[in-house]
């Protein structure tokens, strides 16, 4: 894709060569560079209509510049305004955070990019580039449905990293990223074969098995110490397995014949539940390896489907498909409009900062004082670990992209050839290093920036200079006052653990109610409580990541409370896969004394979320006495519900430990 943007870019200054000074260069180009970095934001797909509506934004920024040049009140005042807009669109998602910035960047150089033409005129050679860009998403290589096939290839690496993982420890950490990521991606095209949505469903029966064969083993490795190494050796060949069924998907290659040969030597050598003489303990594990085999098996005549082509079809019409993602972007932006919303607290200070960074720009004493407003919108960002912890290395980044420009300027002085090369390899480069180093892209965006001011730059070492010192103060600026209006990640933890835990709670009471009456089991109802725990723990994940290098005190929990909570509810999460993976095609008699248990299990759940959410711990639960009472209820069970009954008698006592193990560290914040 880098590839394609170059182009795209390319396309766009030969235009400005050949049609000038019909198409002025330096807002094309600019429009044109912005839009293809869209094309170059992991997990989004491409489409053209981003890259157009970014040349548009641009567009607009490089109006409302030009206006914002008559006079410096109106200078401060469309400022603060335009980092407002831009700093709550950005801050909503990684598909447009790059572009956004630039638009702050493009509001800056406005009227230097604009010098000799009409603002209209500036304006629509913006656009121009944005077109271009999307039209360059067209472009071959033509790979049908590559980003969906590659989604899923990871998430086969990441199962496979996870069944190496769970032959150590249990703990091992749960994929659910990739699988989630995989599905979305499949989810929102309109168009897709309809093996690759089958795929995304197998990809969480597949985990349920290697989750089941993983606790087998650990049951086993008391009583048969040799059986359960051989059922570890199932999970490693099983792992093999999947790293080879990905590298298929995405080669598209056909598997051969005896891709699963090592598989079904270590499933040979496993425990059987076929010759009657073993323990319980070794029938379940003999039927749970059994069952992952024909999971693996099942997804292996889905990825020859996948290789073969089958053709796409359509799930629902384009009008529903785009008046339905509109309509889910109108909720996002409306959900954040509030004053505790990260998006809208981002979007207050951006507009604060860059004001105070354009009134810095005015005062200061030589030409070149904007370059401390544009300094701060390349630093400034919504999380303090990438304002402060990567501020000092984009401020340093852009200093030396502004030092290194300008002295390049001494070569191609008067050479417009090379000074138009020299803007395609900053470009490039910036294309290339985005998802590598924030120095080097910085550095990139500043050269790109010199340039843009002169297309043949100022060769002047004082320039230089002046530049530098602009630069460095204006990042300066932004971190500064980031410490002034910071938002702290770690007080949004206890809410979003709370979350996390009622979302663990829906899906606990789903499971057991399929458990206790199987033919009320709807596949539908239970992938969006999953999707809803995956999507809880994602933005719990990314806070926790950023609250880990925040100096920040005051009461608990912190960053390491909150993953030493995830790591026991992800404990109690394994149990209920368990339970819900026991739940077969064909079972359809009830199990009694499931309904008060799980009425016991949601009464934990939600004690524990109210107690992360408020500090203020409830009524304690008898779990105990809850898990006794089932016990008695399972041993009066059927011959025909035996099976779930095992599997309900080992996983429940898992899921009270877990529970009293969370309550435990809970009570341990509020000494």
């Amino acid at each position: 894709m880098a590839m394609r943007a170059a182009t795209g870019f390319g396309v766009v200054l030969l235009a400005t060569i050949v049609f000038a000074p019909l198409i002025p260069a330096a807002p094309a180009m600019l429009g044109a560079w912005c839009a293809g970095i869209t094309l170059l934001v992991p997990g989004v797909r491409p489409r053209p209509t981003l890259p157009i509506l970014v040349g548009a934004a641009i567009g607009v920024a490089v109006l409302l510049g030009n206006l914002a040049g008559t006079g410096p009140i109106l200078l401060l005042v469309l400022s603060a305004a335009w980092a407002l807009a831009m700093a709550f669109i950005g801050s909503l998602g990684s598909a447009i955070g790059s572009a956004t910035t630039v638009c702050g960047v493009t509001f800056v150089l406005a009227a230097s990019i604009s010098e000799g033409n009409s603002w209209l005129l500036a304006a629509g050679a913006a656009v121009f580039g944005g077109v271009v860009q999307g039209a360059a998403t067209l472009l071959p290589p033509w790979s049908r449905f590559r980003p969906e096939r590659l989604g899923v290839a990871h998430a086969f690496r990441e199962l496979a990293e996870y069944s190496r993982g769970i032959t150590e420890s249990l703990n091992a950490s749960l994929p659910t990223k990739s699988l989630l990521d995989a599905s979305t991606v499949i989810g929102e095209r309109r168009r897709v074969p309809h093996v690759l949505r089958e795929v995304t469903g197998q990809l969480y029966e597949l985990r349920a098995a290697l989750i089941a064969v993983g606790v087998a083993r650990a049951r086993l490795l008391d009583e048969d110490p040799m059986a359960a190494r051989q059922t570890g050796r199932v999970l490693r060949e099983s792992a093999t397995a999947l790293d080879r069924l990905a590298e298929y998907i995405v080669d598209q290659k056909g598997l051969p014949r005896d891709w699963e040969e090592d598989l079904a030597a270590s499933i040979d050598a496993a425990p059987s539940d076929e010759s009657g003489v073993m323990s319980t303990r070794h029938t379940v594990a003999g039927q749970e390896v059994r069952r992952l085999q024909r999971a693996l098996q099942h997804t292996a005549r889905l990825i020859e489907r996948v290789v073969r082509g089958e053709p796409a079809t359509t799930v629902v019409s384009r009008r529903i498909r785009v008046r339905s993602r509109f309509s889910e972007e109108f909720q996002t932006i409306r959900a954040n409009l509030s004053p505790r919303s990260p998006a809208f607290q981002h979007a207050i200070r951006a507009a604060m900062v860059i004001a105070a960074a354009t009134g810095a720009g005015l005062l200061w004493p030589g030409d070149h004082g904007f370059w401390l407003p544009l300094t701060a919108w390349i630093v400034l960002r919504p999380d303090f670990a990438a304002t402060v912890g990567r501020g000092i290395e984009r401020t340093l980044g852009t200093t030396a992209g502004v030092v290194v420009a300008t002295a390049l300027a001494f070569v191609v002085e008067n050479r417009s050839l090379w000074a138009a090369a020299t803007i395609l390899v900053f470009a490039m480069l910036a294309y290339l290093v985005l998802p590598v180093s924030f120095f080097v892209f910085s550095a990139a965006v500043a050269g790109f920036a010199v340039f843009q001011l002169d297309f043949a730059a100022e060769a002047n070492m004082s320039v230089a200079l002046e530049r530098g010192l602009a630069t460095l103060l204006g990042g300066l600026v932004a971190i500064g006052l980031y410490w002034l209006l910071p938002t702290w990640q770690t007080r949004r933890l206890p809410e979003l653990m709370a979350d996390l835990i009622e979302a663990y709670r829906d899906y606990a009471n789903l499971v057991l109610q399929f458990q206790a009456r199987p033919l009320e089991r709807d596949e539908k109802v239970l992938r969006d409580a999953v999707d809803e725990v995956r999507l809880r723990r994602s933005e719990l994940n990314a806070a926790t990541e950023q609250a880990t290098i925040e100096p920040i005190g005051g009461p608990r929990p912190y960053s390491e409370d909150i993953r030493d909570l995830e790591a026991v509810l992800e404990r109690a999460a394994r149990s209920l896969i368990v339970m819900e993976g026991g739940v077969r095609r064909g079972d359809a008699a009830q199990l009694p004394g499931i309904d008060e248990f799980e009425d016991a299990i949601d009464a934990a759940y939600h004690r524990l979320a109210e107690w992360v959410r408020t500090g203020r711990a409830g009524p304690e639960i008898d779990l105990d006495g809850a898990v006794e009472e089932l016990d008695v209820a399972l041993g009066a069970g059927s011959p025909a519900t035996r099976r779930r009954r095992r599997v309900l008698d080992w996983e429940s006592d898992v899921l009270v430990d877990s529970l009293k193990d969370a309550g435990l560290i809970v009570a341990e914040w509020q000494r």
